[in-house]
């Protein structure tokens, strides 16, 4: 006797290949069926930018694809999450539910409502992991404590990472369900999105194919050329495909290891131990990580706030960075810590309001590396490195972009500049110190 079928509930894994909530239910023995619910809720809430969720709805489009050449097709629902899939599995006459372990706060309360919804039913919820390289609970420091620093955090992972299991390449052996009615995936506008499209196209044939290209052609020059910030190839681009779980960060890592490429794997890791502090510290986002900074006051000013939304700041690199971000969705990494550290310390304006702005614009706007990102660049307490670094925009802008290409492209008008950076960096080193109770550290 066949058994029962086993439904796979996608959510940021919309790939095929090393894909573990798909390959547990297939290893069920039965018919598998593969779901995603387009909840409302996230996607014209809490995932609102308009370049990620055209990229998410495009990967949705090229996954159907994918599973209909292996014979299946993709379950697409609209609703709430755990509503739709305990619906879905009652029709299909599900036992169990596959799906890959999320640890952000809003996917945990939803997987803890719908493992309980699917239970009432008589149906198994089994979460698996699959966002990082290595399990967290699985990297402690030398003490035995969770680690405080990347480079704790990296020195700990590697005996793990020698012995962690390859990425495995699927061959879909098993019967892949086809639903009564092909997926029809809507347009961003159709869910009230509006806003420039990805520059990328999305998917995981797409994501697949640039990292192929990557590995054949940018990734030998991307320890010397990263921070080429006027050129479009210098760095490879994958990160929204991770954000989405188009591809596997194992793969990636497995690419890097075996190239050789260690600048690059440290950077995946880099992603890695942003999910790690997530992990461990779920309001991320909403909280300094070391508590003594949310007494630091904020006294910028909305106009100023908005004059870096809208790239009217007169500093070259801070202004092209925003243009670039609001016109495409994306910035260069370098790009991305001049800005930030403009607004925190140039205008002292809260790092939250800088973060939830990227976020709600970044094509590859994942809520622990970008929260992890800017408290690391406020220096709130998630690097060995103290609160005074300030980056100086002007010396960026020599530095990164000397024959001011990249400024020319995107912000060819700008008007003067509206503060002073020295004056506005020593103000800075005030409020901090005052915050943690120093003397500070001008120099």
């Amino acid at each position: 006797m066949e058994a029962p079928p086993s439904l796979v509930w996608l959510r940021r894994d919309l790939r095929l290949d090393d894909q573990p909530a798909l390959a547990a239910a297939l290893e069920d023995g039965g018919p598998v069926a593969c779901a995603f619910v387009l909840d409302e809720r996230i996607y014209g809430g809490e995932d609102r930018a308009a370049p990620r969720v055209a990229f998410a709805l495009e990967g949705l489009r090229d996954l159907d694809e994918r599973l209909r050449e292996r014979g299946g097709g993709l379950f697409l629902r609209r609703g709430e999450g755990g509503e739709e899939v305990a619906r879905l599995a009652a029709a299909l006459g599900a036992r169990r539910v596959h799906a890959c372990a999320d640890d952000e706060p809003v996917a945990r309360a939803r997987d803890g409502a719908a493992a309980a919804r699917l239970a009432a039913d008589g149906v198994e919820l089994l979460l698996h992991h699959d966002q990082t390289a290595v399990p967290h609970d699985e990297v402690r420091a030398r003490d035995g404590h969770v680690c405080r620093t990347y480079s704790s955090y990296a020195r700990a992972l590697t005996p793990v990472l020698e012995a962690a299991p390859a990425p495995r390449r699927h061959v879909l052996h098993g019967r892949l369900l086809t639903p009564d009615e092909p997926a029809r995936v809507p347009a961003a506008s159709e869910l009230g999105l509006a806003g420039p499209d990805p520059d990328l196209r999305g998917g995981e044939t797409a994501g697949l194919a640039r990292l192929r290209r990557w590995r054949d052609g940018g990734l030998a020059r991307y320890g010397r050329d990263r921070n080429r910030i006027d050129d479009d190839h210098a760095t490879s681009r994958l990160s929204a495909y991770l954000k989405l779980g188009m591809l596997s960060p194992r793969r990636c890592l497995a690419v890097a290891t075996a190239a050789g490429a260690r600048k690059w794997r440290a950077e995946l890791l880099w992603r890695d131990w942003f999910k790690y502090v997530l992990h461990h510290h779920p309001d991320l986002a909403e909280r300094s990580v070391d508590e003594r900074y949310e007494r630091l006051e904020w006294p910028g000013t909305d106009a100023h706030f908005e004059a870096w939304c809208r790239g009217e700041t007169g500093y070259a690199i801070v202004d092209a960075g925003m243009r670039q971000l609001v016109q495409t969705g994306w910035q260069p990494n370098r790009v991305r810590m001049a800005c930030a550290s403009f607004l925190i310390k140039d205008l002292h304006v809260d790092w939250r309001r800088g973060e939830r702005f990227y976020r709600e614009h970044l094509t590859d706007g994942d809520l622990s590396s970008n929260a992890g990102g800017w408290q690391w660049v406020a220096g709130t307490g998630l690097d060995a490195a103290p609160y005074f670094r300030v980056f100086n925009p002007v010396l960026q802008a020599e530095r990164f972009d000397p024959d001011g290409a990249y400024a020319a492209r995107w912000a060819p008008d700008r008007p003067a500049p509206i503060v002073d950076h020295d004056a506005e960096r020593r103000r800075t080193l005030d409020l901090y110190a005052a915050a943690v109770g120093q003397p500070d550290a001008r120099g």
